[in-house]
């Protein structure tokens, strides 16, 4: 279809947005030109911001296959039997997924008062890769914690069979000052995470709904425990993440499971709202007790809320409707898709670095063309790279111990080229992402690189570029400082033999930098090479860095 280059001139109530019916409960397929929804919002529905909220949940339940609507309080008041499915604001997701969790642990209770059985020590399972908002959810309202590790072996996520395990056994230890334990029937609810905080990756939501399902069956002592799913990060990432061959995304991880009975999404990140907007989202109105549901009318009309704060803006919540008419399905596509390739282009061009180590007058490379640096999160699912490195024996001990510098001092780095790029360790025991009480528990390093809209294809190929360099900076640094009676020679290069151009002379497609720890001078190289791949990487190396 020809670009239209006189769309400019069509007036804005003449345009298609105002010539059709709005879709209240889902998401528009097309997106509609920006000054029209502007308009649109600003004089039809001006001061009904309450109307816009509802609309907001309803095409987020939509969004995530929500099994039926969700109905007015008026409609409820008539049949509070209907089936429907219910959501919130919050100023953010964290208050959203405490509202969900908050709702878990009360219905527990509930039905543990009915049974006659006690409500002490309710507990939640999570997995160690969890955002620490869960830490104090728990702490604020008197929930103990039952911590899955996350492994290597799982790309630093949990598993379904983890999860099982946990389940399967009817007196679980937590890990407490006291060593106490708990039983399985004092879980509230089992946590899944769609992008997780450390990584980027998910958890494997429909296996772990698969264990619940299996349990709430069983015939000897039947389990219905509920799901969460944590989709801060990647409720508005799996809904438009589409295949190379244009389909769409096939996992599944919503309301579409049986036992995923709560949602918490936040507007503000990949909703592309500013700060701060969440949803809360139940698959069924019924699973929030209706103590917790607060009716005054202090503002001259009677309103009831479920909510952990009474004030707060509109602009996000008028945002966030924006942002669903302004882009619709083909607009989020568009967009998230465009993230996903950069994380994608920036993930392979780190697999590629390579060094090679070199001392005088030793004939034995101490790294022969090494690849440096593991990719963990490669931007297949999440619009994010997470790599860690893998040098001298931390491939087996996942320890920064045993080599000369670890990821911490790359990211030192690269704050001298003004990037920000998180390092952190990750705990790979059962215990708090934060403050572990045995300060000896494995951990893994990580660097963490989120891809966002103001993060281009240019930017993602001077990080690769940066990153480089900060290697080879640290390799001669680092060996010069500990040996400075030896001379070392690094190398770094970017490998070519995973791309698929193949030919060209492999001397162009090469990034190499060539540096001497002798006489105080770490760095004294000028170079221009080419990287002949499908994205046509060029590097320009000019290094005069002195000790």
């Amino acid at each position: 279809m020809p670009k239209d280059n006189t769309s400019y001139l069509t007036p804005t109530y003449g345009r298609v947005l105002f010539n059709e019916d709005i879709p209240k409960n889902k998401l528009p397929e097309n997106s509609h030109e920006p000054r029209a929804v502007y308009r649109f919002i600003r004089t039809e529905v001006l001061g009904c911001t309450a109307e816009i909220e509802k609309r907001c949940v309803k095409t987020l339940l939509d969004l995530y296959h929500a099994p039926a609507p969700m109905l007015d309080a008026e409609e409820l008041a008539k049949d509070d039997h209907q089936p429907s499915s219910w959501g919130t604001l919050a100023v953010g997701s964290s208050e959203a997924l405490m509202l969900c969790a908050l709702s878990h642990k009360r219905r527990w209770m509930d039905s543990r008062k009915a049974q006659g059985l006690s409500t002490e020590r309710p507990c939640i399972v999570l997995g160690s890769d969890v955002h620490i908002t869960w830490v104090k959810f728990a702490e604020y309202f008197d929930v103990d914690i039952i911590w899955v590790p996350i492994t290597k072996e799982n790309n630093y996520a949990i598993s379904a069979t983890q999860v099982e395990d946990v389940i399967n056994n009817p007196t679980i230890s937590i890990n407490t000052p006291n060593d106490t334990a708990v039983s399985n029937k004092q879980i509230i609810c089992v946590v899944a995470v769609m992008g997780t905080s450390y990584t980027g990756q998910n958890d494997p939501v429909s296996d772990i709904n698969d264990v619940l399902v299996k349990f709430k069956n069983s015939t000897t002592e039947p389990l219905d425990i509920p799901l969460h799913v944590d989709a801060a990060s990647g409720g508005f990432i799996e809904p438009f993440r589409q295949h190379s061959d244009g389909q769409q995304a096939e996992l599944k991880w919503d309301f579409s499971l049986e036992q995923v009975k709560t949602i918490n999404v936040s507007g503000h990140k990949s909703g592309l709202v500013y700060p701060g907007i969440g949803w809360a989202l139940w698959r069924d109105i019924k699973d929030i007790p209706k103590a917790l549901f607060v009716t005054t009318n202090v503002l001259g009309f009677d309103e009831s809320t479920y909510s952990l704060n009474f004030s707060r803006g509109s602009s996000m919540v008028l945002g966030q409707y924006y942002n669903f008419l302004r882009l619709g399905k083909n607009g989020y596509c568009s967009v998230i898709q465009n993230l996903m390739g950069i994380a994608q282009h920036l993930s392979a061009g780190l697999n590629r670095i390579r060094v090679t180590v070199i001392e005088d007058g030793n004939d034995e490379a101490l790294l022969s063309d090494y690849k440096v640096l593991e990719i963990v999160n490669d931007g297949a699912y999440f619009p994010a790279c997470a790599a860690k490195l893998s040098l001298g024996q931390q491939s087996d001990s996942l320890s920064d111990n045993d080599y000369l510098y670890n990821e911490h001092d790359v990211v030192a780095k690269l704050k001298q080229n003004n990037w920000i790029v998180p390092a952190f360790s990750m705990p790979l025991d059962a215990t708090s992402p934060i403050d572990p009480q045995d300060p000896n528990a494995p951990t893994v390093n990580m660097m963490r690189m989120v891809v966002k809209e103001s993060f281009s294809w240019d930017m993602a190929e001077q990080l690769i570029k940066n990153i480089a360099q900060a290697i080879g900076t640290l390799e001669v640094q680092t060996r010069a400082l500990r040996y400075p009676d030896n001379k070392f020679s690094v190398q770094v290069r970017l490998d070519e033999s995973t791309t698929s151009n193949a030919g060209g002379d492999e001397s162009q497609r090469r990034f190499t930098l060539l540096t001497q720890a002798n006489e105080g001078v770490l760095f004294q190289q000028h170079q221009k090479v080419s990287v002949a791949d499908s994205s046509s990487l060029k590097l320009d190396i000019d290094l005069d860095i002195h000790a």
